[in-house]
């Protein structure tokens, strides 16, 4: 009998994986919003909703390990874990050396100081350090990569991201939004293409995107693979793919928790 193996090319070749493919409201399939990924030599998370810390342990990842954490919008499902991973930080075993970079909307570093001010400082790094950036229209580059943002259509101030790895792979992460042409500019192109369908068609809700805009915004960009995620509940009563496949037929995955993404 064969048994396949790993190669190291493959064992490094950058990926995202889906954490979370839910919403708020709890679901005993979908946990809330995260995605890790590994690119670059790095550990990153988009977004990291409750529970999110607990579950990158079935990944292999802890707290030691992220370098990166990309925020969307401080909606509690979108961020809450925030919380949970700068005070697990504080702990002297395994103790946290490496700098921290968070990225978020306008608004983050005063989300940051008030969380401290509740919790008594107790989320204050003691031996690493913790940069906070807050972002809108912005592009920075990052040692041979690149991340662009641009603001979404959402309740609150929230931005898409769009993640460009130095092997030519580019990922692009809506976070919450309904359709607007900042999300089809950042996703232009994009090899994988991560979009809130958070509701039915019949069942919409501002701010919140349905399988036909979702496949607007997948045509318009001209995105090679689409990935659905952000489920709520309402969808149970449905055949999601069935109901996606009335608006696209290009590649199409729809996210569940653990859901792998090559780069």
């Amino acid at each position: 009998m064969s048994t396949q193996t790993t190669t190291p090319a493959e064992k490094d070749r950058p990926e995202a994986i889906i954490i979370g493919s839910g919403t708020g409201v709890p679901s005993k399939r979908r946990v809330c919003p995260a995605i890790l990924v590994r690119a670059e030599g790095e550990i990153m998370l988009l977004d990291t909703g409750p529970g999110t810390l607990a579950t990158l342990l079935h990944q292999g990842v802890t707290y030691t390990d992220i370098d990166r954490i990309f925020y969307t919008h401080m909606h509690p499902d979108h961020c809450a874990d925030m919380t949970s991973i700068l005070f697990a930080m504080r702990n002297v075993e395994p103790r946290r050396t490496k700098p921290l970079h968070v990225y978020g909307p306008q608004g983050l570093k005063g989300f940051y100081h008030d969380l401290n001010r509740v919790y008594g400082n107790c989320l204050t790094p003691k031996t690493y350090e913790l940069n906070l950036t807050e972002l809108r229209e912005d592009e920075l580059s990052l040692g041979g990569w690149r991340v662009k943002t641009s603001a979404m259509n959402h309740m609150v101030p929230t931005i898409g991201y769009r993640l460009e790895f130095s092997n030519g792979k580019v990922l692009v992460y809506s976070g919450d939004t309904g359709y607007c042409e900042n999300i089809v500019g950042l996703a232009r192109d994009a090899d994988v293409l991560v979009l809130e369908c958070s509701f039915p068609e019949d069942l919409r809700v501002e701010g919140h995107l349905v399988p036909s805009m979702c496949a607007r915004i997948a045509l318009e960009s001209g995105c090679k693979t689409l990935v659905l995620s952000h489920f709520y509940p309402q969808w149970e009563a449905y055949d999601i793919l069935e109901e996606c496949r009335k608006f696209y037929d290009g590649g199409l995955v729809l996210a569940e928790d653990s859901t792998k993404l090559p780069l």
